[in-house]
């Protein structure tokens, strides 16, 4: 099969499958019960979720740009931003084509004169990165946790969680040697990433008036971006794990879906400023080239 058949196709499946998980979700919603939530939502405690979630956007470019200086490409934080922005809104409002980071690869390729393999290895490995970070994060909170399962295998799969991160780190030094203390430092912001966005969905827990449970709707939260990648940009997903479940610990499915659905929203917001730069146009100064003509 083509390449670019193979990816028209994945993107079809996903898409199908957000359209099924929404369908599913939205149509069992109480939408009188998610609006009374919102009407009566803590707008300090909402605002606070928004401050997290956009320090963890932040924190994502810093990762990005950290990566992309070991290859010579040197840009301002705010073109980096802009960029950043671009990429979200390729991958959360362009389902069809090319992807965020297959264009920003594009991009960079363009203004850096670096090949197509150095900065998609670059873009492959950071975000592979993050779906580790969000593993070894779920391991770990899963050791807090009141399973099924005895104490004994909570702390279990917490350890092997850690010597799993590990392993695989150790594998990816291996695959970079040349970028060996930055996957470290990458894994570190990642980390950061994540407690962060743990961090917003908390405080919109919070602005909703749940007082209990909290380590459960994190760790549904954390499964639901690593599943978010058999779906389009994670829509439907997250509200999926959330509202079912919440029907699997016996929480409230419309509390539960409603906080998910927040979270997405602040992504849509946020993915929709890419706009700006999409009919704008986004110029990629090589910042190492002026230096160079300066020098």
């Amino acid at each position: 099969m083509k390449p670019k058949l193979r990816k028209q196709l994945t993107t079809i499946l996903k898409i199908s499958v957000s359209a099924l998980l929404i369908w599913l979700v939205f149509s069992k919603l109480n939408w009188n019960e998610v609006g009374r939530l919102l009407q009566v939502a803590n707008l300090i405690y909402f605002g606070l979720a928004i401050i997290c979630f956009l320090a963890s956007q932040l924190i994502s470019v810093l990762r990005f740009d950290l990566f992309i200086r070991k290859i010579g490409i040197r840009m301002s934080f705010q073109v980096n931003i802009r960029l950043y922005l671009l990429g979200m809104f390729y991958n959360f409002f362009l389902p069809g084509g090319i992807g965020g980071d297959a264009y920003k690869v594009y991009l960079l390729n363009k203004s850096h004169q670096k090949s197509f393999k150095k900065i998609g290895e670059v873009v492959f490995i950071e975000r592979f990165i993050g779906v580790v970070a969000i593993g070894f994060l779920a391991s770990m909170l899963i050791m807090f946790i009141e399973t099924p399962l005895s104490r004994f295998w909570n702390i279990g799969i917490g350890v092997c969680g850690f010597a799993v991160t590990l392993i695989i780190l150790k594998w990816v030094i291996r695959y970079l040697h040349s970028h060996k203390k930055r996957v470290y430092i990458v894994f570190a912001y990642s980390i950061l990433i994540q407690l962060f966005q743990l961090g917003c969905v908390f405080f919109i827990l919070k602005s909703f008036h749940i007082d209990d449970h909290y380590l459960i709707y994190l760790l549904l939260f954390l499964v639901s971006s690593v599943l978010s990648v058999i779906s389009f940009a994670g829509i439907g997903i997250r509200e999926a794990v959330f509202y079912y479940g919440a029907h699997w610990y016996d929480f409230n499915p419309d509390i539960s879906a409603s906080v998910a659905l927040s979270f997405s929203i602040f992504t849509a917001i946020l993915s929709f400023a890419g706009i700006i730069w999409l009919f704008g146009g986004i110029r990629l100064e090589n910042r190492q080239k002026q230096n160079d003509a300066e020098l």
